[in-house]
């Protein structure tokens, strides 16, 4: 899709990459994201209190909707400069995930943004980029050049989105009393007697997928694929998929995920209505996603601690990690409900809600020294 857009002239800058400097690589100036976990991924929310740029970005364009009409891609490509643009001319705010397959894309600063990569159904393994864009109202976000040399070589460049109306949470500070175990098995059989912790490389809010409804409340965890899951508290398997293979940063693999749900229940309740009220607070359900193998099945009963599957990557998934949430609904459209967890060593201790850039196991959080690194999570794996 093609679409010559308006833009501040001032805001163009040299689009020639200089050869004696390395690419620009994903970078974060906003909270509970750890930029490193997201290669290949740059975000850009919008934000009226603070003229910062990320320094890949062209820039942002406050629009008039009438100069423009209702007739405006969401994606525009300007055929003079090779830029590309998120258009929002609704009174709205949208959210944007864009790839950008092997074309390489220059910053405004001039410099190549770095590539990451996704695997395709067939395992084959595509360089790419992927912009996160939170766009507002009557606002054009100009996001960098494309690098190719003229109109006809931008009408062949390869493009996935999906952008669309911001789903916002109804109540972000909903929380439930119930307090679960810890998701992860930090005992691992192949470790010996050491302990394994896990960096929160995304919390509440994270500006990479956590800021809609469904995922505001989500908790991501790296480890190294393989990594036993454990159930939260005893409860009943609603669901389990782990049919889907692929992985990387390609907006389509937002739609291709595997997945554990696990229905929190009371065991030893008198009757099904108590058996489902936990904590005295209504029903409570978790969900483990981007699961490489799942070793239970739907209907069956499981108890606080027991292996329920493996870590894995699959679906929009920058690096091997745990995406975990907890829900009041098993719905599709549900939104997320915060749980803390408690202290598994001490429970008299306060429970804990993890944060980006902090390392856990199941006893809080401890010294990030003891906390697997990117390179060996995905040089290792525990099976």
């Amino acid at each position: 899709m093609r679409k010559k857009t308006a833009r501040n002239k001032s805001n163009r800058k040299n689009n020639k990459k200089k050869k004696d400097r390395k690419p620009i690589k994903s970078k974060s100036q906003y909270s509970n994201f750890v930029a490193e976990a997201g290669p290949g991924c740059f975000i850009a929310h919008y934000n009226r209190e603070s003229e910062k740029l990320p320094d890949w970005m062209i820039g942002w364009e406050d629009i008039d909707p009438e100069e423009f009409g209702c007739d405006v891609p969401d994606i525009g490509l300007d055929p003079e400069d090779f830029s590309i643009s998120i258009c929002n001319v609704h009174d709205y705010a949208k959210v944007a995930y864009v790839t950008i397959f092997e074309t390489k894309v220059i910053g405004r600063n001039g410099l190549e943004l770095e590539q990451g990569f996704t695997v395709d159904d067939t395992g084959q393994t595509i360089p790419c980029i992927t912009f996160i864009v939170f766009c507002p109202p009557c606002v054009f976000a100009h996001l960098g050049f494309l690098k190719v040399s003229s109109e006809e070589d931008l009408l062949t460049v390869r493009i996935e989105n999906d952008v669309s109306k911001w789903n916002q949470h109804p109540n972000p500070s909903d929380e439930h009393p119930f307090r679960i175990g810890f998701p992860l098995n930090c005992n691992s059989p192949t470790t010996g007697d050491h302990r394994l912790s896990f960096l929160c490389t995304q919390g509440e809010a994270g500006e990479l997928t956590h800021f809609f409804s469904g995922n505001l409340h989500a908790i991501d965890f790296r480890c190294p694929i393989g990594t036993e899951l454990l159930a939260v508290a005893d409860g009943i398997i609603t669901e389990a998929k782990d049919d889907n293979t692929v992985t990387g940063i390609s907006v389509t693999n937002l739609f291709k995920w595997n997945s554990i749900m696990l229905q929190i229940q009371n065991f030893d309740a008198d009757s099904d209505d108590d058996k489902d009220n936990v904590g005295g607070d209504g029903p409570l359900f978790v969900e483990y996603v981007h699961i490489s193998k799942s070793i239970v099945k739907a209907g069956e009963r499981v108890k606080r601690g027991q292996v329920i599957g493996y870590s894995g990557s699959v679906g929009f998934s920058p690096e091997p990690h745990l995406h975990f949430s907890a829900f009041r609904s098993s719905d599709a459209t549900a939104p997320t409900v915060r749980v803390l967890f408690e202290n598994c060593t001490n429970r008299e201790l306060p429970p804990f809600i993890p944060r980006a850039g902090k390392c856990y196991d199941s006893s809080g959080i401890v010294d990030d020294q003891q906390c697997l690194t990117n390179d060996s999570v995905n040089e290792t794996g525990i099976q």
